[in-house]
């Protein structure tokens, strides 16, 4: 393996990053429609989980550098990114829901805004009924409770006397993270860890462990990670105990390879594009095609209008919202 190393410690943007995240929320996509053969599409949320651990942790390293890092300003950084665009799509979930599931409590969807809007709908669907549309929004409040708990890891993991011992630390976390995900995954309640932050966080984790290294390698082996992605996408599939086994850390470890060797085809000015809409797409494009499932419009209907409303929407969202409360910085690309 041919390994290069980052040793420059100014955060500059990398195109490749912007390609991952847009082709791992075309999956998701697809997933979302039904897509066939596609039964572990669900995957692909764990590429957004490592790619968010590496950025997430290479803008800390950068800041703390730098002595400019404030953990106020980034958890203020981070709701200015996520929670004006989240607060449109929940009311208007919230005043359409009602009418078009009218077989369900309206209570459910009011319970399940507040939840999403406070970021413990993943924890908080353990304990009531579940959740009534709003099947995605989990991995927001995954992703909310890395932000809040990381920089505090960060900065004790660069006050060890040698970095070696940080990649112990994290590759530690990652072990323990995988190991809680295969003791939860039981015959009688299989499925019961997978919105958990402590069960999925071993993706968050690898990712933060990718930013520690500092390394580069060669672009070919972009292709070992897409064929680890494709196989874990295409084999494994959703309440299988194998998946949670085995499925999550090699869609993780193909991921981190696509991280760390950047194929250089991912950085072009489409995939670019899609990556700036990504976020609101995932957030849009799931209710849509969750209305159209309740009136049993077949798949590729659904993919095609579900997946273009949503995109519709998240362009909107991200002209007259997004743009309006966040400004994209170098080490903070394409975050969700």
């Amino acid at each position: 393996m041919t390994v290069v190393a980052v040793t420059g410690r100014k955060s500059r943007h990398l195109p490749a990053l912007d390609g991952i995240r847009a082709l791992a929320a075309a999956v998701i996509v697809l997933y979302h429609a039904r897509l066939p053969s596609l039964p572990g599409g669900f995957l692909a949320v764990d590429i957004f989980f490592v790619l968010s651990g590496f950025l997430i942790t290479r803008g800390l390293l950068t800041n703390l550098s730098e002595g400019n890092f404030s953990y106020r300003q980034f958890c203020l950084r981070r709701l200015r990114r996520l929670w004006p665009a989240l607060l449109v799509f929940l009311l208007v979930y919230l005043i359409t829901a009602p009418l078009i599931f009218d077989q369900l409590p309206s209570g459910w969807h009011l319970r399940d805004v507040l939840l999403t809007a406070a970021y413990v709908v993943n924890y908080a669907s353990i304990f009531s009924q579940g959740i009534a549309v709003l099947g995605h929004v989990w991995t927001l409040a995954v992703e909310m409770q890395f932000y809040l708990i990381w920089p505090v890891v960060v900065i004790l993991l660069v006050r060890l006397p040698e970095r070696r011992l940080a990649l112990a630390v994290l590759a530690g976390f990652f072990l323990l993270a995988t190991a809680s995900r295969w003791w939860q995954a039981t015959p009688d309640n299989l499925w019961g860890f997978y919105v958990r932050t402590d069960a999925r966080a071993s993706g968050l984790i690898l990712g933060a462990l990718l930013a520690f290294t500092r390394i580069r390698i060669a672009h070919y082996w972009s292709v070992a990670g897409l064929l680890l992605l494709a196989f874990a996408m295409t084999f494994y599939s959703t309440h299988w105990i194998p998946s949670a086994r085995y499925g999550f850390t090699l869609a993780e470890l193909g991921a981190a390879l696509l991280i760390l060797s950047q194929p250089r085809w991912l950085g072009g000015q489409f995939w670019n594009w899609l990556a700036t809409l990504s976020y609101s797409w995932y957030l849009w494009h799931y209710y849509f095609m969750k209305v159209l499932q309740y009136y049993d419009v077949p798949w590729w209907h659904t993919l095609w209008f579900g997946g273009s409303a949503g995109l519709l929407a998240a362009w909107l969202n991200q002209r007259f919202v997004e743009r309006r409360f966040y400004v994209r910085t170098d080490h903070g690309q394409a975050l969700a």
